[in-house]
């Protein structure tokens, strides 16, 4: 999907992912990062939100929920993150990062809103009753009012399978309510997802239903005297998205895909964001004319198509990519025809790290000639020992 853009706009992240494979330093199913881009990446986005006026929270799931990358995002000037599920708050918790908002899809469990309350989460959004009582009493226990963000859904509004969730607008009258009858939390934003996509028709990022039903729910809990102070409007978060973002009510972003330059827009255009996320694997084995790479990194959103393969960076052959059905275990892929085996296997396309059981390396001074690699760290942020 992206193997052309990366070809273009960052060869030395190909070259140098080739280079350190062939010499021993890079495993197979890894995905290689430019960390220095994909920090410039941040940077242009970072200045587009401010002139927009509006907050942005980095999301690390799709990159492996990565602590360094989080760090360095804090360092020029990310206020903190934003925590799909409970799992990836703890590794940002882990690592002594800033949460700016907890939940985003999922609601934290029974048992984890004391902790999550304790460590100090900016908003945390929720889509229950029962949930929103749990976080009162977590909150009373730290001594503190905790800001809730309510996720609200609309009739006509896009929900992706697996993530069925939110408090109908009819039901907001209840919500507040309820709330208003407690001491420990408040209700402060209203966010849905996705709020923004991609259309291929118009080759653009468009707002969705699901924003109407945002802007919608924020005036609604205004009458109701609640202070919403957060409208927090994700998916697709880029420069593009900023710009279409002006004139709204919207005050929250949440850039992850916009970070490494891999959102279906990226994928047509020539972008401020440029891609900078590879994956290497390398040939195991040749049948029946074709050559079968190591998988462990296939996402079945991913749109694969072609890698390149070789053994010297700049003699690669593009080959074309048969992916694993989406009943079986990505054990191998298939290429159009056979190579030699250890050859080295490059593929760009749309990733979701933390559902794979890929490494992820980060590399610095790639544009200046002097590659060096920071390290190597799991598919779920866990920084793998130094060999």
């Amino acid at each position: 999907m992206f193997l052309n853009k990366v070809m273009q706009n960052d060869p030395k992240l190909v070259e140098t992912a080739v280079a350190f494979h062939q010499a021993g330093k890079i495993l197979p199913d890894t995905f290689v990062v430019d960390v220095d881009q994909f920090l410039e990446n941040a940077k242009n986005m970072l200045q587009e939100a401010q002139k927009q006026h509006i907050q942005l929270y980095y999301m690390l799931k799709q990159i492996g929920r990565n602590p360094y990358l989080a760090q360095q995002l804090e360092k020029i000037g990310y206020p903190g993150a934003v925590a799909v599920d409970w799992k990836e708050a703890e590794v940002l918790m882990k690592n002594h990062c800033h949460i700016c908002h907890a939940g985003h899809l999922v609601q934290p469990p029974f048992g984890f809103a004391d902790k999550l309350v304790q460590y100090g989460a900016d908003y945390i959004t929720v889509y229950s009753i029962e949930k929103i009582r749990e976080i009162d009493r977590a909150a009373q226990k730290a001594g503190k009012t905790q800001k809730l963000m309510i996720r609200v859904i609309g009739e006509k509004d896009e929900i992706y399978s697996g993530q069925t969730a939110g408090f109908l607008l009819s039901d907001l009258k209840e919500v507040s309510d309820e709330v208003k009858g407690l001491k420990n939390v408040v209700i402060a934003g209203v966010d849905s997802f996705p709020c923004y996509l991609y259309d291929e028709k118009t080759e653009d990022i468009q707002p969705q239903e699901n924003l109407n039903t945002v802007l919608e729910a924020k005036i609604i809990l205004e009458g109701y005297g609640c202070r919403i102070d957060n409208v927090n409007a994700p998916s697709a978060t880029c420069c593009r998205t900023l710009q279409k973002m002006a004139g709204t009510a919207i005050t929250s972003a949440e850039p992850g895909h916009g970070l490494t330059g891999t959102t279906p827009y990226h994928a047509v255009h020539d972008t401020v964001e440029k891609q900078c996320t590879l994956y290497l694997t390398e040939v195991s084995h040749n049948l029946s004319g074709k050559a079968f790479a190591f998988g462990g990194g296939y996402y079945r959103r991913g749109h694969i198509k072609n890698a390149l393969v070789g053994k010297d960076p700049h003699k690669m052959e593009k080959a074309i990519v048969t992916p694993p059905s989406m009943e079986s275990i990505d054990y191998h892929f298939e290429l159009d025809r056979q190579f030699p085996v250890a050859s080295s296997v490059i593929m760009a396309y749309r990733f979701q790290i933390f559902v794979s059981r890929s490494d992820v390396c980060l590399i610095s001074g790639i544009q200046k000639g002097d590659p060096q690699i920071i390290g190597v760290y799991s598919s779920l942020g866990e920084k793998k020992d130094d060999e």
